[in-house]
Parts: structure tokens; sequence; C-alpha cells
């Protein structure tokens, strides 16, 4: 009978009372799920602090050269958990360049807009595994491979592409749904960054260079002389100024007319830029002549340099409406810092007298001031 008792008392569950492993239990998942979402804001907030960061230096950025390495530099923190690259759509609209890329990202240096789903259909395009037959043909990672493509575009226009790409499928957080959506923030800032500068680039060169040869304008030609002299000064270095002329281009135009002869300004406006260095400032002075800077260069080594545009320009073949024009030569006049001036108007004249006397020592030649 006691027994019997005893079987009858009642358990903890009948009472209400979970066991005290249970209680236990559901403490340690509250716990857990609470430090889960601890370390999802804290993420969250790094991110947006990244985000802030990267806006803030796009912002202060003067060139796109400045804003591809401030995106490099970022993304790498943005995206810990994969590569990508930073792609521009060329001016010509046929080709895509990777200009920049992060964490040995794999994908094509450069390659044609159709070679990329996202910017074939405007989209984002994403590979998460299993659709090996849908990766872009400019990624060339070997699959298994996720991949992430999401277009740049701002203002109605498609500038390029932001691409990343990850073979650690297994990592928290590798390109999940929320951080598609980060990864398309990250993108529209960078788009509409990007756009600011390509058009305050096309405004400034419209207001730096000559619209017909692409070389720059006088107005820009004198405040960089004007620049280099003080920094030759500051360095105690030589500066090369070189007045050029093309040679009875008047008789040009009347023979051939003012279509061609803009035609053969451009073409020589390429020409020089093609057989000048990167720090040589060539600009169109009006007209048939020209200007050219030659920073830290002597007077030897500027007389060779013309002699070598001059010889140069003999070999131009220049075509209107498919067909070849008479070659052309040109005479130039050379002053060099400090020996024939010390200031832009005493340079430019004595360069420009140089120039005269070539003429009048029948053309086709380089003299030096002196």
């Amino acid at each position: 009978m006691f027994a019997n008792l005893l079987s009858k008392r009642p358990s903890d569950k009948s009472n209400g009372h979970l066991p005290a492993d249970h209680t236990q239990i559901g403490a340690a998942d509250n716990l857990a799920d609470l430090q889960a979402r601890l370390v999802e804001m804290e993420a969250r907030a790094r991110e947006i602090n990244l985000l802030n960061e990267m806006g803030e230096l796009l912002l202060a950025c003067r060139t796109l050269d400045e804003a591809y390495t401030v995106i490099t530099q970022l993304a790498g923190k943005l995206f810990p958990e994969a590569a990508g690259a930073l792609c521009v759509i060329s001016p010509s609209r046929n080709l895509v360049e990777a200009v920049v890329t992060w964490g040995e990202a794999q994908v094509t240096p450069v390659f044609a807009p159709d070679e990329c789903w996202a910017l074939r259909r405007g989209r984002i395009h994403a590979v998460t595994g299993g659709q090996a037959g849908m990766i872009c043909r400019h990624v060339i990672a070997p699959p298994p491979v996720r991949s992430l493509c999401i277009p740049l575009t701002a203002q109605g226009e498609t500038l390029g592409l932001l691409h990343l790409q990850t073979r650690n499928s297994g990592q928290p957080g590798c390109l999940t749904e929320a951080k598609q959506q980060f990864a398309i923030t990250v993108a529209r800032q960078s788009a509409l960054a990007l756009a600011n500068l390509t058009l305050r680039e096309t405004l400034r060169n419209q207001a730096i260079r000559d619209p017909l040869t692409g070389l720059y304008n006088r107005r820009y030609m004198e405040e960089s002389l004007e620049r280099e002299i003080r920094r030759a000064e500051r360095r105690d270095a030589s500066l090369g100024v070189v007045m050029l002329d093309l040679d009875h281009f008047k008789q040009f135009n009347d023979t051939y007319g003012h279509a061609a002869g803009d035609s053969l300004l451009r073409d020589l406006g390429a020409f020089i830029q093609a057989n000048t260095r990167g720090e040589d400032i060539a600009c169109r002075y009006g007209g048939e002549e020209f200007a050219l800077i030659f920073p830290e260069a002597s007077i030897e080594v500027t007389r060779q340099r013309v002699e070598q545009l001059r010889e140069g320009l003999k070999s131009l073949a220049v075509l209107y409406h498919g067909q070849p024009l008479t070659r052309v030569t040109l005479s130039a006049g050379v002053a060099v810092l400090p020996e024939h001036g010390q200031t832009v108007e005493a340079l430019l004249r004595a360069a420009d007298a140089a120039l005269y006397r070539a003429k009048q020592a029948g053309r086709d030649k380089v003299m030096v001031s002196g």
C-alpha cells in the first residue's frame, strides 16, 4: 500500500515545472541566440561605419584613379569573405576593363559587355551554387565558385560592374541574401561617385583641352608653364620650351580645303601625343602653331627630341576621304630655363624668336634661341 502511494506522487511535469536540465538548456539556447544577434548587430554597425567612411572618401576624391584606390582599399574590409573587382565600361561602350581587383579575384582583365549576365540583363546576377552554366564568362575561377555581379548604374547610365566571388560557401555571411543587398548599396554609392567624377573630368577637359587636336589649350599651357618654372627653380633643374609651326599650312588649306586642314591638325595632335612623355605638356597654341613643355630637359635634350618630332612627321600619312594628302613639315624654336629666360613671357618670346629664325632659314628646321 505504501508503495502504491509513492507510485501515485505527482511528477514534476504534472506540477507545471520543467526539470532542471531542461531549464538550463533553454537558458543556454537563449544566451546563444542573444550572442548571435549581438555579433550580427556589431557586424552591421561595422559595415555601416565602413560604408560611411567610403562615402566620405569618395566625396573627397578629385580623380577617378583616386576613387578606384578608395574602393579597392575598403572593399576588402566591406567583403572580407570574398575577392572582387571593379570593372568600368570604356567610352566606346564595347569593352569592360577590370580597373582594380582585390583578394586575388580571378577575372578577365578586359572583356565584352555581353560576357557578363548582369550587364546583359541590366540587373544583379548571383551564382550561389549548382549553376555552373550561368557563371559569367569573365569569371575565370574554376568551379565550384560563388559569384555576384552588380551593374554600376547612375543617372540612367551603366558605368561598369561590381563583381564579388568566393569559393568558401561554408563561411558565415558568404554572399548571403543580406550580403547581396549590402553589396547593392555599395554598388549604388560607388556608381554615383564615379558618375560625378566622370562628369567633373569631362567638364575639366572641355575647359583645358583643344577640341580638335585633343591637346591642351593655350590658357592651360601658360598656367602649366608658370607652375613648371617654379618647380624647376626649386629643384635647380632645366626646363625646355618649344614653339612648333606647320610649314605652308595656308597653302595646304587653299589646296585641299579647311576640312582637310582640320584632319591634318587632328592627326598632328595624335602624333605629338604619341611621341611625348607623360610628364610633357603638349598644347595647341593657336591655328597651326603648337607649344611643348619638357620638364628637366637641357638644351641639347630638347633640341634632339624636337628633331625626332620633325623627322617623324615626314613619315606621317594623312588621309582625307580615303585619299592620301601631301606630306607636311614643321619648323621649331627652342628655349630653355634658365639660359633663355626665367619667366613665362621671356621663355615664350625666346622660343618664338627661334621659330621665326627657322622659318627665315628655309623652314623644316629646328633653331635654338640665342
